[in-house]
């Protein structure tokens, strides 16, 4: 039987073990093994392999996590959809509802595409305050389904969310030059920032505007209320005199001027909202106007068709 080497690299055997007692020391300390596992296994995927300089950065991620940062921004990145996204405080954590809405919208997006002449040219889509570029960029990677994949254009008023959202769209340029080339970033508030030649050509718009409520955000977890920007989250009231619903209104009323006949609009809001957003979609001339649930059941989004 060969000895094990006494110098150099650690075996596989030793690095499982630094691994484990690693994990053990951490998941003490942040109080959730699972997330401890995580946080070791993103500086080991680093490149990093020194067992001295893994425990080091290990350790100051963990000290972050135990003062309340999101481990999403602890760890710099975060899974959403098939994409793995580039979250800093500049953008909104990705979430599991707004990967149903982008389930929704790509649903349309088909519904729309099937009934296209063949020698239409892809369908155009806007994401509108797009933050990290969650949906554009997922839009742009799994749309096509049923037919030609689609232009994405992407718009934030925010140039700091656009930073964000550059990085991610280079990203997938590495990976995906192809559907990169169909992603356009746009700085500027919701329409004003699309180009006058989209006029009433836009197949799909979709958006996740802020719709939290200003009654609603000294209320939220802290780990939320005091590390995602407010500016992403809260807004005020509406016209309708509803909590949080300026920002989606804007969009509904703006709509109209973008799509062409048989576009459609979906856009995320909490459930108290759906009955208010769905009225000022019809005041805005929507003739098939609905709702869409989350993945718990709960009313999550408006589903407006022209």
């Amino acid at each position: 039987m060969e000895a094990e080497p006494t110098t150099g690299a650690p075996t596989p055997n030793a690095t499982g073990r630094v691994h484990r007692v690693l994990v053990d020391e951490l998941a003490d300390r942040v109080g959730d093994r699972r997330e401890a596992t995580w946080i070791v296994e993103h500086v080991e995927r680093s490149g990093e392999s020194d067992p001295a300089a893994v425990a080091a950065t290990a350790r100051a991620l963990a000290e972050r996590r135990v003062a309340g940062e999101p481990l999403q921004y602890v760890l710099g990145s975060w899974a959403f959809r098939s994409l793995e996204l580039a979250v800093d405080r500049r953008v909104l954590i990705p979430r599991p509802e707004t990967e149903q809405v982008v389930e929704v919208a790509l649903g349309e997006l088909d519904r729309i595409t099937r009934g296209r002449r063949p020698d239409a040219g892809r369908p155009v889509c806007v994401d509108l305050g797009t933050g990290s570029g969650a949906v554009a960029l997922s839009l742009a990677l799994e749309g096509g389904r049923a037919g030609a994949p689609p232009e994405v254009w992407a718009t934030d008023c925010s140039t700091d969310a656009l930073d964000v959202a550059r990085a991610n769209l280079a990203a997938v340029a590495a990976r995906h030059p192809e559907v990169a080339a169909r992603i356009t970033l746009r700085a500027g508030s919701w329409f004003d920032a699309l180009p006058d030649h989209l006029a009433h050509r836009v197949d799909l718009i979709v958006s996740n505007p802020p719709y939290v409520t200003e009654e609603e955000y000294p209320d939220l977890d802290p780990g939320v209320r005091e590390w995602e920007p407010e500016g992403a989250l809260v807004a005020g009231r509406g016209a309708s005199g509803v909590g949080g619903t300026s920002d989606i209104e804007a969009v509904v009323a703006g709509a109209g001027h973008w799509l062409q006949p048989s576009g459609a609009l979906v856009v995320e809001l909490a459930p108290a909202q759906a009955d208010a957003v769905a009225h000022a979609a019809r005041r805005a001339g929507f003739s098939r106007v609905g709702t869409a649930p989350d993945l718990t059941g709960r009313t999550r989004m408006l589903v407006a068709e022209r």
